[in-house]
């Protein structure tokens, strides 16, 4: 096999840029265990140097069914990494895995994904290759068996990916397409709205506070 070849077969495996993986190939003379290792270790440094960037930008990705729904974010630096093909395919396989370990997201770390890679190898991989700080965020897993899920997502990626999402879980044995469609436009209006709690009660006393301050100095304007 020319070195050529084994560069092709190099980037398939890894998918790793041909400079990377032309340079491993000449490193390791030609073995191509060894040019994956190398190439694991450098992407291990890549991404490492990265991480005291700030990842600002990102998606979530909802997954499950009416009676288990979860949701998981996922960070990076610009917009457009989260619209990248790479990214959006990690995230996807991501928010299926956060659904099957119930958002147990140092489990999740560990867990496998399709090419046989943990999840936190593959999150290296992907800084490297992408050049981006990536960050694997909050989630949240909701089961309700006696009950509805619904969920709304807003200014969607592609298919279950998008830049917000909001999950609504119903106590009721009532599963009529009245009660869906009530549990949809409820998610709708918490991601139009943004409430800080689902109840006054558990909003920070220091918040409304500061919002009964701010109220009666607008309110001193009309005496």
């Amino acid at each position: 096999m020319s070195d050529i070849e084994k560069v092709k077969k190099l980037r398939e495996a890894t998918g790793a840029g041909f400079k990377d993986c032309n340079l491993a190939i000449k490193e390791s003379n030609g073995d191509l265990d060894k040019a994956i290792e190398i190439l694991r270790v450098k992407g291990i440094s890549k991404a490492s140097k990265k991480m005291s960037r700030e990842a600002k930008e990102g998606v979530v990705v909802v997954s499950g069914d009416d009676t288990k729904t979860s949701v998981i974010e996922v960070n990076c630096e610009t917009d457009f990494v989260a619209k990248n093909e790479d990214f959006i395919s990690f995230v996807k396989e991501l928010g299926e895995l956060n659904n099957k370990n119930n958002s147990n997201v140092e489990e999740l770390k560990t867990t496998k994904m399709k090419n046989g890679q943990t999840v936190n190898d593959n999150l290296v991989a992907l800084i490297a290759k992408i050049g981006e700080k990536i960050t694997i965020g909050k989630a949240k897993t909701i089961q309700n068996s006696d009950g509805v899920n619904n969920h709304y997502l807003h200014t969607v990626v592609k298919d279950n990916v998008a830049k917000l999402a909001v999950m609504v879980s119903l106590d009721t044995k009532n599963n009529s397409e009245i009660v869906k469609t009530f549990s949809k436009q409820l998610s709708m209006h918490i991601a139009a709205s943004n409430p800080l709690a689902l109840e006054s009660e558990s909003i920070d006393k220091s918040i409304i506070d500061k919002e009964l301050e701010l109220v009666t100095e607008e309110l001193k304007k009309f005496r």
